[in-house]
């Protein structure tokens, strides 16, 4: 029988031409697994392609076979038919007289029934496997499989129960490590691309430890690699349960080193490890050890003018403010600038107890900005900040701008509302990709001695995993504060923002 991969490559048109497999050596094992699969990748790495190749594929070398696709959720299944699915069956004539011949009626997205006898089934299970009840098939495809619901995989296979070669095939974007992705992916022989040192013959993975300054290199002796120069080596080769192969951007040809080291810059440590890395994470990476933020420390004191800040820092700087109130919650304000090698400095730290006067509070806290010369003001939007935010502003005669941050669970642009600006902006990716700077020594603080006790405020954050909203929540104790850890975040927003301007990102 011809392999899938030749098969695609002379009979698949991908926007409207055959699709090409260059500089791809990775690809052919994982075409030419008939096990069962899984596929633990980054974003954006061909695994919607390769699902939709391989139902081309069955569908037309097993006339008869019944296929089931299962996605998350139901407007995925609609994109992966129209977009993937329906466009090649179109554009391929050889496909096309197969699986269509002369009909000209569209086939239906849910139940397609082809004229030499194939069938496939696409249905969606985010929160159970119910619509899948009831389907005999021969062929199981989940995609996204970490966001499916969890423990449905055995409900899934019943469909292939009747079949007498029935095969799972998985691929998914990991998430947490103890998601039933991964557990899948270290039943199987699990691959990983494996490159030679050409200097001290190390056999290395593409992970972390490989990313240099200007491209991949080898984490024992620095040299530079070639990642198209691999092989696939098994971690379990004796897996009995099927093939494993995981993915990342660091492989593959369309995706050069310059955007991944954008997006180590800008997404926070949790995203760049599953999205870009194709790697789980655990909740203690999510969180930053003091030791890890002592490391940030520079010598400089503590700011007390604009003289104490460096020249290329005194025209840029920012203000953070968390305000406080309710008995417990302090106000603090951050000053610092985006630096040129885009390390977010922070010159000085201030705190208010909650117990202190509120027109105080705002009266020395517009002195403080006033006398850095602060033209950009970030502040807590919720809370007191209704009120204290446009207190401030009075106050301050030549501010640019005062954005009121709002968190949530996704960003919105900022929007004008009378004299203030209002900013949605996603709470745990703006707080993990701040975590994310302070691993990566992306942040500066003042000496230690001066500030030890703001530390404790990010030291103490901790990460909890929604498994219904399959998101991480970034909270503390109640016994303890974090009121620096959200003043630096806003600092950061707006430093930011306006290195982007400047820079046009």
């Amino acid at each position: 029988m011809t392999s899938k991969l030749s098969f695609c490559a002379r009979s698949v048109y991908l926007d409207r031409r055959l699709i090409r497999f260059d500089e791809r050596a990775y690809l052919p094992d994982i075409y030419a697994s008939s096990r069962n699969l899984v596929l633990r990748a980054s974003r954006q790495v061909e695994k919607s392609t390769f699902l939709a190749n391989t139902i081309l594929y069955e569908a037309c070398m097993r006339p008869g076979i019944k296929i089931l696709f299962v996605c998350p959720r139901t407007e995925q299944a609609r994109v992966f038919s129209h977009t993937r699915l329906m466009p090649s069956i179109e554009e391929s004539p050889a496909i096309r007289r197969r699986l269509v011949g002369n009909h000209k009626n569209l086939l239906q997205v849910t139940n397609m029934r082809f004229v030499n006898g194939s069938q496939l089934f696409i249905r969606a299970a985010f929160r159970s496997a119910d619509a899948a009840r009831g389907i005999s098939s021969d062929l199981l495809l989940v995609d996204e499989f970490q966001d499916i619901a969890a423990g449905d995989l055995p409900v899934l296979q019943e469909t292939l129960s009747h079949s007498s070669r029935g095969r799972t095939i998985l691929t998914g974007t990991p998430k947490m490590l103890d998601n039933h992705l991964e557990s899948m992916y270290r039943q199987s022989t699990a691959h990983e691309w494996t490159c030679d040192c050409g200097d001290c013959a190390a056999a290395v993975i593409l992970d972390e430890r490989c990313l240099g300054a200007e491209g991949v290199v080898c984490p024992h002796c620095r040299a530079p690699l070639d990642p198209m120069q691999g092989r696939w080596v098994a971690r379990y080769p004796h897996a009995t349960w099927g093939d494993g192969y995981w993915l990342n951007h660091l492989m593959v040809p369309w995706i050069n080193y310059e955007e991944v080291l954008g997006r180590r810059s800008t997404y926070d440590l949790a995203r760049f490890k599953n999205e870009v890395l194709g790697l789980p994470t655990t909740i203690g990476e999510h969180v930053v050890t003091i030791e890890e933020l002592e490391a940030c420390c520079g010598l400089a004191p503590m700011a007390r003018s604009p003289a104490d800040v460096p020249r290329d820092g005194q025209q840029q700087l920012v203000a953070g403010i968390d305000w406080g109130g309710g008995g417990t919650s302090r106000t603090v304000v951050v000053i610092g600038f985006m630096r040129s090698d885009y390390t977010f400095q922070i010159c000085r730290f201030d705190r208010f107890s909650p117990e202190e006067d509120p027109q105080r509070i705002v009266r020395e806290t517009a002195r403080c900005c006033q006398h850095f010369q602060v033209r950009h003001i970030a502040a807590d939007g919720g809370g007191n900040g209704h009120v204290y935010n446009r207190l401030l502003l009075e106050q301050l005669e030549h501010l640019n701008h005062l954005y009121a941050i709002f968190y949530s669970g996704a960003g919105q642009q900022p929007h004008q509302d009378g004299s203030l600006w209002k900013w949605t902006v996603d709470r745990s990716a703006t707080i993990g990709a701040l975590f994310s700077r302070v691993k990566n020594r992306q942040v500066l603080f003042p000496v230690r001695d001066q500030i030890r006790g703001y530390l404790d405020e990010f030291a103490c954050e901790v990460a909890e995993y929604n498994d219904e909203t399959r998101s991480v929540r970034y909270t503390h104790p109640e016994t303890q504060q974090d009121d620096a850890l959200h003043a630096t975040n806003y600092a950061l927003l707006i430093a930011l923002r306006l290195y982007q301007v400047q820079h046009q990102y």
